[in-house]
C-alpha cells in the first residue's frame, strides 16, 4: 500500500481536508481513547497540518505548532493513526516528514506531550523525557523535547 504524506497551512486546507482530520482525531481521541477535553481548539488555527494518505482514504494526521505558540519550541501533536494502519510505519513517516519540516522551516527544539505507552517510540526519534507523569484528558503523559537536529 503507498503512503502519501500531504503538509498544509490550516488556513490552506479545503473543507473536505480538514473534515477528514477532524473525523479521524474524533475517532481516535474521543471514541476509541475517550478523551473527554476539547480537541478543536484555537491552536488548529496556528498549526501545519500533515496527513497520511492510502487508497484515497486519510489514514494518520498530526499538527505542527510553530515556536512561540503553545511552546517557546515548536511542537508536534494530535497524532492519530487508523487502528487498522497501525504498526505499519504510518506514524514514523509522518513524525519524519513533521520533523524534517521543523528543522528546514525553523531550525528549532521540539516539545511535545507524549502519551507514556508510546514514549519509546518517540525516544527513537530523538526526543527525551523532560518531566515526570502527569495526566491529560485523564492519559498519563510527559513531556519530551528533541533538540535542534544538527545532520
Amino acid at each position: 500500500m503507498k503512503t502519501t504524506i500531504h503538509l498544509r497551512p490550516f488556513a490552506e486546507l479545503t473543507a473536505a481536508e480538514l473534515h477528514a482530520a477532524a473525523r479521524l482525531r474524533q475517532e481516535v481521541f474521543y471514541l476509541e481513547q475517550k478523551v473527554d477535553c476539547e480537541d478543536l481548539d484555537s491552536t488548529d488555527l496556528s498549526s501545519i497540518f500533515l496527513w497520511a494518505e492510502a487508497e484515497g482514504a486519510v489514514i494518520g494526521v498530526l499538527r505542527i505548532v510553530p515556536p512561540g505558540v503553545r511552546y517557546a519550541e515548536a511542537s508536534v501533536g494530535r497524532v492519530a493513526v487508523a487502528a487498522k494502519h497501525r504498526r505499519q510505519g504510518v506514524a514514523r513517516a509522518m513524525m519524519q516528514a513533521a520533523l524534517a519540516y521543523i528543522d528546514r522551516t525553523w531550525h528549532a527544539p521540539v516539545r511535545i506531550s507524549a502519551q507514556e505507552y508510546i514514549i519509546p517510540f518517540y525516544e527513537r526519534l530523538g526526543f527525551e523525557v523532560v518531566s515526570e507523569l502527569y495526566s491529560e484528558a485523564g492519559i498519563p503523559h510527559c513531556k519530551m523535547i528533541r533538540q535542534v537536529w544538527h545532520g
